[in-house]
Order: structure tokens, then C-alpha cells, then sequence
């Protein structure tokens, strides 16, 4: 198996992956993208909210509660539509 060795790390208000700031260089729509995370929300799709106070936010409006294989598994069935959209 091959030993990996990625660094994130956040410097100021940019993060850097291995030392350098993501999309370096980079402008999206004239505005600069370096350093930014895009995307980084598709990873709360993957936690669970196990704080009582904060998991009624984010409860489903058919079944009144909060689901996290539920939340997981629909994130992952659109990951094909993601995907088809670049």
C-alpha cells in the first residue's frame, strides 16, 4: 500500500494543500479563486449531528427528524448528477 503524506492547512483565510494555495493563479468570473475550497460542503453530507441542540435544525419536514443514513444516502445518489455537471 502506498504511504500518502497530504498536508491541508489554512494560512490567513486560504487554504493551502502540500504548502500551496488551491487554484493558484486562478479566476472564476473575474474573481480570484485562489486559495478557496470550493465544493467543501459536500462533506457535511457525510457527518453525523449528534448535538441534541443543533440536530433539530436539520430535521427532514416529512418525517419531523433528523436522519443522518438518510442524509448520506441521498447525498450519494446525486452524486451522479454532480458529476455530469463537472
Amino acid at each position: 500500500m502506498t504511504n500518502r503524506n497530504t498536508s491541508v492547512t489554512i494560512q490567513d483565510d486560504a487554504w493551502l494543500i502540500n504548502g500551496a494555495p488551491t487554484y493558484r493563479g486562478r479566476e472564476y468570473q473575474g474573481h480570484k479563486i485562489e486559495g478557496l475550497l470550493l465544493n467543501s460542503r459536500m462533506a457535511n453530507a457525510l457527518f453525523n449531528d449528534t448535538n441534541e441542540l443543533t440536530r433539530v435544525l436539520w430535521k427532514y419536514p416529512d418525517t419531523d427528524a433528523w436522519d443522518p443514513d438518510r442524509n448520506t444516502s441521498e447525498f450519494i445518489s446525486t452524486l451522479p448528477e454532480y458529476r455530469s455537471r463537472g
